[in-house]
């Protein structure tokens, strides 16, 4: 498996070829202007950076992060191609993806998912070192993850970072 950053115009067609399959959202609901934004540069956000994930050539998922300080990050659009899933792939991106954001000196890194709509990944982010933060109302929880024992996790009290 290999990530690569989106930074073209293509490569956010290429996400929006598959974004609506992998992921349960209606394209009327949802216009994919988060990845634009990331190319482009025009967010208000610290770190905001996406990137597709590769398998023998061929795209099989997304995973980004963003950030607005420099101790914490999110774990953004974090998805496997139905077709690819339950093969070990999701647990490869996201250990390249924590390594990653590692070695940018983030010590937490969070993310938000639903009980409802993705259930099944819960367990590998939890397998994956991840412990459940907090629960929200609509089923949402935040997931979080300490780079080193010695980083304490404290409760995320608001929403996630660009929530709406």
């Amino acid at each position: 498996m290999e990530l690569k950053k989106i930074t073209t115009p293509k490569e956010v067609e290429i996400v929006r070829s598959f974004f609506y399959k992998t992921f349960i959202i209606k394209e009327s609901e949802y216009d994919l202007s988060h990845v634009s934004d990331a190319v482009t540069g025009k967010h208000n956000f610290q770190r905001l950076e996406y990137y597709l994930g590769y398998e023998n050539g061929k795209v099989i998922g997304i995973t980004g992060v963003y950030a607005d300080n420099v101790d914490e990050c999110w774990l953004g659009w974090f998805g496997i191609r139905p077709e690819y899933r339950r093969k070990g792939y999701a647990t490869e991106m996201l250990n390249l993806q924590l390594q990653m954001m590692k070695n940018y000196g983030y010590k937490i890194c969070r993310l938000y998912t639903y009980t409802t709509i993705n259930k099944e990944a819960i367990p590998m982010y939890l397998k994956n070192g991840f412990i459940i933060d907090s629960e929200h109302d609509d089923h949402m929880l935040i997931l979080a993850k300490a780079f080193d024992k010695t980083t304490t996790i404290k409760k995320w009290e608001g929403l996630p970072l660009g929530f709406v």
